[in-house]
């Protein structure tokens, strides 16, 4: 499976009250790692204003590289950069790119599995270097997470010697999957993408040396069908009363 369809997670419709009067369909592109967080939002959005969400998720790539191709859209999650790259090319509204989430790297085991140590660089290379198997996002796939770690193991020495036990898989939640049903020994991934899956454990998050720190943001689309609607969504992923609820979900409030 190649291009945007391997990156692709199946959406997510929200339709509850879905006989409420006027109520509006809105399409939101969102980076899977707030897959979690952002359905327990939109299920709290519909049940106070009668909209319908639908969400389709995949990597960061994925939801820029769909946004410029054209697809309608009505709001985009995603980290800052590609948001801001996709301001630049006039998809989304500029000024409205904000802040929703920051979240680490973690591990991943199977639940009842032993936990690595993970306090040192040094842990982290035995812990690689020992697991017959893991689970990480693909690359290609444009996924924050992959991309990053494949860096960090050519920085590491570790590239050739941790290919042939790499498991690829389109994104974060999907490699987490596949460590709950025990296809891998361990997974990497971001927190937010390991505590919403039944039967992972968070080993816990990797040194700060090795660490990465990922800020989810939203932003308007400049092509929304449904301006009035989006807006009200906006304002309601934006809103301060959201940042409590999205702790359980691996999120702290975004650094400045």
């Amino acid at each position: 499976m190649h291009g945007w369809i391997r990156g692709l997670v199946v959406a997510i419709g929200v339709t509850a009250m879905a006989g409420s009067a006027g109520a509006t369909d809105l399409v939101v592109y969102s980076a899977a790692a707030m897959k979690a967080a952002m359905e327990s939002v939109a299920a709290e959005f519909t049940a106070a204003t009668g909209d319908h969400v639908r969400f389709v998720f995949g990597t960061a790539g994925v939801v820029r590289d769909r946004v410029a191709a054209g697809e309608a859209v009505d709001l985009v999650i995603a980290p800052p950069a590609p948001l801001k790259d996709l301001a630049a090319r006039g998809f989304v509204v500029a000024d409205s790119i904000k802040g929703l989430g920051e979240t680490k790297l973690g591990v991943g085991v199977r639940r009842g599995w032993p936990h690595p140590k993970l306090a040192t660089e040094a842990d982290i290379q035995t812990m690689l270097l020992a697991a017959p198997s893991i689970g990480m996002p693909d690359p290609s796939t444009g996924a924050t997470t992959g991309v990053y770690l494949a860096k960090l193991f050519e920085k590491m020495g570790l590239a050739e010697v941790l290919k042939p036990k790499l498991r690829l898989y389109p994104d974060g939640l999907q490699a987490m999957e596949a460590g709950a049903r025990g296809d891998v020994a361990l997974g990497l991934g971001q927190i937010s993408e390991i505590l919403p899956v039944a039967g992972v454990e968070l080993a816990g998050v990797l040194p700060d040396s090795l660490q990465l720190r990922t800020v989810y943001a939203v932003s308007r689309s400049s092509h929304s069908g449904n301006p009035a609607a989006a807006q009200r969504l906006y304002e309601f992923l934006t809103n301060s009363a959201r940042a409590p609820g999205m702790v359980k979900f691996g999120f702290v409030a975004p650094s400045p």
